[in-house]
């Protein structure tokens, strides 16, 4: 995915780009995208792949300027991109790659370019209503869903749903079935995620625990560790504050480890996972079929 950068014909920029795609994240779109294609019995691979690495690079865009947004400063264990850099230079580079992510889509159909554009509208709805909501002691449970299913939930319901329609474009039932199935994966991965700011060790995930915390990101285990009735005040009282550093996040990580929100968060990642599993029904089977099965199961035990 790197080469794709050299399109930048400035050297910076593309030193840029290829700084935040050779930092390897998860990838899990493209994954998504490649066994959704796969399991409807795709054979020609490039257009997926194409589809799946122009997802993957919509995808860093945005973490570019989320970083930059929540003043973020490390990303995948190595500096933001407006660290290494610089803030204006950073923006650009989103854009570049927000517009090389479309470009590398151009061959496609365009009901796979519709899929990608609603995502990409959720993903910034999702963002902005976060942003909303930062610091607020009273975001409830329903509001942190409805936030990771724009941020997170509708990106990598596309990914599956452009996969599974290159494979199958009459296939509507199925293409619909393997979106359903990511869309769950993506809430389930999102909780998770959001946990391991809490419990995660920082040489796995490879951001500093307890960030949500410090940048007032209303995360579901720190929703469920407000609430609770002995510790909650103390939480509220750290999340609340503006000025709050990584020592306060680390008591209140403490607290909110006495309470049950661990588990509580636990018990919903693996019920929007039992949820993806149960839709891939009309999916015929295949090593493909069992390939997202075991897929969606990773997800809540991951530790980064």
């Amino acid at each position: 995915m790197e080469n794709i950068t050299d399109r930048a014909e400035n050297p910076l920029l593309r030193e840029m780009c290829q700084y935040v795609l050779s930092n390897h994240g998860k990838r899990v779109r493209p994954a998504l995208c490649l066994l959704a294609f796969h399991a409807l019995g795709g054979q020609d691979t490039s257009k997926a792949v194409d589809i799946g690495a122009a997802i993957e690079i919509i995808h860093n865009a945005t973490l570019i300027h989320d970083d930059i947004n929540d003043a973020g400063e490390i990303r995948r264990g190595a500096k933001a991109l407006y660290k290494e850099y610089s803030l204006g230079r950073s923006i650009v580079a989103g854009d570049f790659m927000f517009a090389l992510g479309f470009q590398l889509m151009g061959a496609t159909s365009q009901e796979v370019v519709n899929f990608v554009i609603d995502a990409a509208a959720a993903m910034g709805s999702g963002e902005f209503d976060q942003k909303k909501m930062e610091h607020n002691v009273r975001a409830d449970e329903a509001e942190y869903l409805k936030i990771i299913t724009g941020k997170t939930a509708r990106l990598l319901e596309c990914a599956a749903k452009c996969g599974a329609y290159v494979a199958a474009p009459e296939d509507f039932d199925k293409i619909v079935a393997l979106g359903n199935f990511a869309f769950n994966i993506g809430m389930s991965f999102q909780i998770i995620d959001d946990l391991l700011d809490i419990i995660g060790d920082q040489s796995n995930t490879g951001k500093l625990v307890g960030n949500d915390i410090v940048e007032g990101k209303p995360t579901l285990p720190i929703i469920y560790g407000m609430r609770d009735p002995t510790v909650g005040i103390r939480i509220m009282d750290i999340f609340e504050d503006d000025r709050t550093d990584y020592n306060a996040a680390g008591e209140a990580i403490t607290l909110i480890k006495r309470t049950d929100a661990i588990d509580r968060c636990y018990n919903l990642a693996n019920y929007y996972a039992d949820k993806a599993i149960a839709e891939l029904g009309p999916i015929p089977d295949s090593v493909y079929k069992q390939a997202l099965i075991d897929f969606a199961k990773f997800i809540v035990s991951r530790d980064r």
